[in-house]
């Protein structure tokens, strides 16, 4: 009949209808739960790409220091305001629905102090990520280990506030290993080749003096109480065929107990600048020592005694005229048992860099870095009254005032391997919260 046809067409489309329906629900669904997905992992992963000059304070989380400035972070912050209230699934780090007590916040602003520490030992030794120290051996160098003595006593003493009329000359010390010679040269069985690897961008015309340390054998003769030592230059020969060439640069003596080991430092300056200045030239030195029997008492060989294999120690200074001074502040010290504390305030922080697995960082192994937390009330806006007034402008919530953040921060001296096993000692900015305060 045709009603029955009628009712049948009827039907299929209904039934076509419903499936496009449940097929776009569908689609919906997976593309919002990709959003979510898509926020959460851009969200967690900014957190370690965060340049973490300044601490975050309180529940909003801003840069410790920081303040909204300029109408376009504003139409950011409504923006991002009404994105939060289309998707009330919250970004981790940025926005918290429920309030924090003051012990999550305690835990939450230390937490947040160590990656900043993290990240700016990285960022600022250029390291990028931890070196493989695998099969790396300390150094029985004294010079070495009194500059280890030296950045741990000091890790515990602050250089005073940044002089902003003076340019500050910037120091900076390094111990390169002995390396395999470069190939191609012909090297005799009995000599040795000491390689140094020399990185040109980074020394530049910045090296102040240069130092070879050489250990010398126990040789048990008096006649032995002066030992001259001799440093050769390795050049080319003119036929590829023949040995490789040694010009002498210097020769040094000294006199010590012929009975004891003796590290001997010899200065190689000059030879350091002509290797930076014609690269190509740097193919090692050659170090003689012969005690009164004509044996070599130098080792020369960093297989025959690692410990004791040659460094070559680089002194760097660098003009820096971009400081800062630091605002000052309070230099209260807060305790983490007192947990009814919630002024604006510093707090002890022990980095122990053993726990973090970081066996590049030679010395400190330890030291105290502290860290901001506390609330700073509208109390203090009278003596903020530009910045109070930026921030309530800027922001849709009321609650915005002074922030509690580092005032003042000390450098620190450190001593750390990089990724070609080069020992540096470099002074790192901004390690330690001396004072705390509201703005």
């Amino acid at each position: 009949m045709q009603w029955t046809r009628y009712l049948l067409l009827a039907l299929v489309l209904l039934q076509a209808l419903s499936e496009a329906k449940r097929k776009k629900n569908n689609t919906k669904i997976k593309h919002d739960s990709r959003t979510h997905e898509d926020r959460a992992r851009t969200s967690h992963s900014g957190i370690s790409e965060l340049q973490l000059s300044q601490e975050v304070p309180n529940q909003h989380m801003k840069h410790e220091g920081g303040h909204h400035q300029g109408g376009a972070h504003s139409a950011h912050s409504a923006h991002s305001a009404h994105r939060h209230h289309q998707h009330p699934t919250p970004e981790p780090y940025m926005l918290e629905q429920q309030p924090m007590t003051p012990e999550e916040q305690l835990e939450m602003r230390k937490s947040i102090r160590l990656l900043q520490i993290k990240d700016k030992v990285l960022t600022a030794t250029g390291l990028l990520k931890p070196p493989n120290m695998t099969g790396v051996v300390i150094s029985n160098n004294p010079d070495f280990h009194k500059i280890i003595e030296e950045t741990t006593a000091s890790a515990y003493t602050h250089e005073p506030l940044y002089n902003e009329d003076e340019p500050e000359i910037k120091s900076e010390k390094m111990f390169s290993p002995v390396e395999p010679a470069p190939p191609g040269l012909r090297i005799p069985a009995e000599m040795d080749v000491l390689y140094f690897k020399l990185n040109h961008e980074q020394l530049g015309n910045r090296v102040k003096r240069a130092i070879l340390h050489v250990w010398l054998k126990p040789m048990y003769s008096e006649l032995d109480r002066t030992v001259p030592v001799t440093v050769y230059k390795v050049s080319r020969p003119d036929n590829p065929d023949d040995f490789i060439n040694t010009n002498e640069v210097t020769t040094v003596s000294e006199s010590f107990d012929a009975m004891k080991g003796n590290w001997v430092d010899i200065e190689v300056f000059k030879l350091l600048q002509e290797w930076l200045n014609k690269p190509d030239e740097n193919l090692g030195l050659v170090v003689t020592a012969y005690d009164s029997q004509g044996r070599q008492v130098a080792v020369t060989d960093p297989s025959e005694m690692p410990t004791n294999a040659p460094l070559l120690e680089i002194h760097t200074e660098e003009t820096i005229r971009n400081r800062s001074k630091r605002n000052s502040g309070s230099n209260s010290l807060c305790s983490n048992s007192n947990n009814k504390e919630s002024r604006c305030c510093r707090y002890p922080l022990v980095v122990n860099f053993v726990d973090l697995g970081w066996d590049f960082i030679v010395a400190p192994k330890v030291y105290e870095a502290n860290f901001c937390n506390g609330k700073c009330p509208f109390l203090h806006a009278h003596k903020y009254a530009h910045t109070t007034l930026i921030q309530k402008l800027n922001s849709t919530n009321a609650q915005h005032g002074p922030c509690c953040g580092a005032r003042k921060l000390s450098p620190m001296k450190m001593l750390y391997y990089d990724h070609d096993h080069q020992i540096k000692f470099d002074t790192i900015q901004d390690m330690v919260v001396d004072r705390c305060g509201c703005s």
